[in-house]
């Protein structure tokens, strides 16, 4: 796991994730929290991600069908704040995951 020092930085991370299922009368932006640390609003991203493939590993039979079930159906993590264009890629954590996942999945059903 990367870690960032934030001793330079004097604003909060903001954590916001975009929902396309939210009302229409609704921003389709959820404000998530606001951290001092990098490091946890980069967690709080992984999180969301990896509650929502874990809901959906038992019926992606691979990594890139996880992925697009992600990219359709899943709420995007973003970090506002300093530094947050290289802080959290969400497009190579989502892939990393995904491989991750289904080859424990592909382990334990052996």
């Amino acid at each position: 796991m990367t870690t960032y020092s934030s001793s330079n930085c004097s604003q909060k991370f903001s954590v916001d994730m975009f929902s396309e299922r939210r009302p229409l009368s609704e921003s389709p932006w959820l404000h998530i929290g606001k951290f001092d640390d990098l490091n946890q609003a980069i967690n709080t991203c992984k999180k969301i991600v990896d509650d929502f493939l874990s809901s959906r590993v038992n019926v992606a039979e691979s990594a890139d069908q996880l992925v697009a079930d992600f990219l359709h159906h899943g709420d995007v993590p973003a970090i506002n704040g300093v530094e947050n264009l290289n802080s959290f890629d969400i497009y190579e954590y989502l892939l990393q995951r995904c491989k991750e996942i289904l080859n424990a999945e592909k382990l334990r059903l052996r």
